[in-house]
């Protein structure tokens, strides 16, 4: 069964609707900002001979202003998918090849007939027109491609709100949801889902969490609200507690304290290692429970790292006991303990980043048509080229639309989770929030045994399967 929900649903028993002020760089457009920079935009006058001054965010954003559809089903938040735009300046490495030669050489999730045909057929534009194969790029050129977007299922647990004031948004975030748009996700974001469901169309993110923790996040609905906290944040003012249910017996009575630097070694999925060449890092932890399996620890960051929990618990040998990326015997028979053997460790680093984040191609499997997947496009997120040919495309760009012809497998809710928690934080002028513990960090909680069977056996994948399984 799926129900079908408009965007702007009735208030929640969270009390999370309203407007909300604030505007800027940071915070989420209003939807009348795209008509508004449109005639402030117009209004610009250009000098004889000169190019025209590129577009303005909130511009180019009109084109990908429709009002998302979101439906519920199977316990998981969807989204229908919808025609997008994606769009990108010029490179200065582009500066001189035709149209053609860029999407030839820089993307490949396609066919090079099917860009071919996109240019001829008007699906690809530079500055909004359709233009020659043959077209040199120039600088300040907008390239837009116009495809029909899919986005992954999230949760359909709420985003709840713990506290408002006039100031301030403090929410608590399920595992699953990103907070901003990044990657394949958009519209299944936490401030997309404000702006939508809640009608608060500005925010202004303090701190930000991985998409499969869960957990406190801090929005300013002001400048100055975001510019004073920002302030603290940086001035390591604001104190940070998490949860984190580990693998293996943590040591007891004691603070166990973890300086080791952290470096981002794969960029385009985000895997991070402890390294010398990394970025300084500090990490306090205390053990609080223990049930003959896994442990609960109680995690203080004093530094804000890309998965610096993460990467220093699987550092001292108790990796987050579901976590997919960090607790993957990818990483070899001490899965990381101790750091990686620099001879080994872009081998290692390759082989982990093919596990825990599987190319289009190896969740395609038999249905991947000659072995042709691959991933890219002009705004760097995933489409599958699966059952893609070069016949000639149409006005329409689902019609084309490979994703189409093929369904994925809905992640199980074990997918959607690892066991890290955005617990409590305080600023040092005086404020503080916290959310109450989740089920997992309970001292009696059992539900640990399942990764026995399910997770540990298989290497750190939930019944040995990827999330995003192609099936026929």
């Amino acid at each position: 069964m799926s129900s079908t929900v408009p965007c702007k649903r009735p208030p929640s028993d969270d009390g999370g609707t309203g407007d909300a002020g604030g505007t800027g760089p940071a915070a989420a457009a209003p939807p009348d900002a795209p008509a508004a920079a449109a005639a402030a935009t117009a209004s610009r006058p250009t000098r004889p001979g000169k190019r025209p001054p590129p577009k303005s965010r909130k511009l180019r954003d009109a084109v990908n202003s429709d009002p998302p559809v979101f439906f519920f089903e199977n316990g998981l938040r969807k989204v229908r998918p919808y025609q997008y735009v994606y769009q990108t300046y010029a490179k200065q490495r582009w500066l001189g090849m035709t149209i053609f030669q860029v999407f030839e050489k820089e993307f490949h999730d396609r066919p090079v007939e099917f860009y071919r045909r996109a240019i001829q057929s008007g699906h690809i534009t530079v500055n909004g027109n359709k233009v020659a194969l043959d077209y040199v790029v120039k600088n300040s050129d907008l390239i837009e491609n116009g495809i029909h977007r899919h986005e992954p299922p999230v949760t359909d647990s709420p985003v709840t709100i713990v506290h408002r004031s006039d100031k301030v948004l403090i929410l608590s975030k399920p595992s699953s949801i990103p907070v901003h748009p990044t990657g394949r996700y958009r519209h299944n974001t936490v401030l997309h889902i404000l702006q939508y469901e809640h009608n608060i169309p500005a925010l202004f993110p303090i701190n930000r969490i991985d998409r499969l923790t869960s957990g406190l996040l801090l929005m300013a609905l002001d400048k100055s609200t975001a510019s004073s906290m920002m302030t603290e944040m940086r001035e390591r003012q604001i104190h940070k507690t998490y949860l984190a249910r580990v693998k293996g017996e943590f040591p007891a009575d004691a603070v166990i304290e973890c300086a080791e630097p952290i470096e981002t070694v794969q960029f385009k999925v985000g895997v991070n290692i402890v390294s010398p060449t990394g970025k300084p890092c500090l990490t306090t932890f205390r053990r609080l429970s223990y049930n003959g399996l896994t442990s609960v620890v109680q995690c203080e960051p004093r530094t804000g790292r890309t998965h610096q929990i993460r990467v220093h618990l699987q550092f001292l040998g108790f990796p987050i006991a579901n976590d997919p990326v960090y607790c993957c015997s990818a990483w070899g028979d001490g899965m990381g303990r101790g750091g990686l053997d620099p001879a080994t460790r872009d081998s290692i680093v390759q082989r982990v980043t093919e596990v825990a984040f599987p190319s289009e191609e190896a969740l395609l499997g038999d249905l991947a048509p000659g072995g042709e997947a691959s991933a890219a496009d002009p705004a760097q997120e995933t489409q599958t080229n699966a059952a893609v040919d070069v016949a000639p495309l149409s006005d329409d760009p689902a019609d084309d639309c490979a994703e189409c012809r093929l369904s994925r497998r809905d992640p199980i809710p074990e997918q959607l989770t690892i066991w890290l928690h955005s617990w409590k934080y305080s600023g040092g002028s005086g404020w503080q929030y916290e959310t109450p513990m989740p089920d997992w960090a309970q001292p009696d909680f059992d539900g640990d045994r399942q990764l026995v069977d399910r997770f540990w056996a298989h290497g750190g994948l939930w019944d040995g399967r990827a999330p995003g399984e192609f099936v026929e």
